[in-house]
């Protein structure tokens, strides 16, 4: 897969002639609804000889408000990397990107590329607040500018009890500490990139300030967890969340015995809180 920016991408021109498979979105968390999406770009594309399956999505949240992501984008790349998707894009999310209408999204998308198919969710919206539009409007925006594109709107992922499987609800299912239950949600353990946080060793325990960390956190607690090195190996161990520190203790090895050449730790996967 390979990663591009958006706008280096509309001036080189370099996929503007590439039929694409495309689906849009922030994809924070890349839980199963997520999925569902990226998975069918991937199954249209295989129905389209040499065109390109491709996820464009955003380098921080375009949705008002100060919260914490889900994932880094070096996590969602990873994960959307899983479904051999082509082309990452990334668009870096300004103040002038917000005012663009839905509309002039769409021919900017022209411009990137050919769109022989879009996947979106059956919530889709793009656009500024002013002129924005949702997933219904795509198919007759596309046509209005003379392009012929089939447009997928999936149906969202409902959990056991009938609730929408989506960002929010991740977010809200970590916030209350529930993190043993987040596989059922995402399809994983919860993650938490490590690779760009400073960190010490004390007392036998790795310790990460929480202000370096840019995603969302569980409350204060312990929870079981495990490790992941930068070689790929997995140690089991302890997560000690206080209001100041996220603290990795290993219980299947001393810290002391971890190679220095291992460090910093790759991401921490969070277990059930206890």
């Amino acid at each position: 897969m390979r990663e591009y920016d958006f706008v280096s991408l509309l001036k080189s021109k370099e996929l503007k002639n590439k039929k694409a498979v495309i689906t849009i979105g922030v994809f924070d968390g890349v839980h199963l609804g997520h999925q569902t999406l990226i998975k069918r770009v991937k199954e249209e594309s295989l129905k389209i000889p040499s065109s390109t399956s491709m996820v464009i999505t955003f380098s921080s949240n375009p949705k008002p408000g100060k919260f914490r992501n889900i994932d880094t984008l070096r996590l969602r790349k990873e994960e959307v990397e899983k479904e051999d998707i082509d082309a990452f894009v990334v668009i870096d999310f300004s103040h002038e990107f917000s005012m663009i209408s839905a509309s002039g999204f769409i021919e900017m998308l022209t411009s990137l590329t050919t769109p022989e198919t879009v996947v979106v969710g059956e919530d889709f919206r793009f656009g500024n607040p002013s002129s924005s539009a949702s997933a219904q409007d795509l198919g007759s925006i596309f046509k209005s500018i003379g392009i012929d594109t089939k447009v997928i709107i999936e149906k969202a992922i409902l959990t056991e009890g009938g609730e929408k499987i989506s960002s929010t609800l991740v977010r809200r299912v970590i916030e209350k500490g529930e993190t043993g239950c987040i596989p059922t949600l995402i399809g994983r353990k919860y993650r938490v990139d490590l690779m760009p946080c400073p960190f010490r060793l004390k007392d036998d325990a790795l310790v990460y300030g929480r202000d370096s960390i840019h995603q969302l956190l569980p409350p204060p607690g312990v929870y079981e967890a495990e490790s992941l090195d930068k070689s790929g190996s997995i140690c089991n161990g302890l997560c000690y969340i206080d209001d100041d520190n996220l603290c990795f203790k290993p219980t299947d090895t001393d810290i002391s015995e971890v190679s220095l050449s291992s460090l910093p730790l790759d991401s921490i996967f969070f277990g059930e809180q206890k």
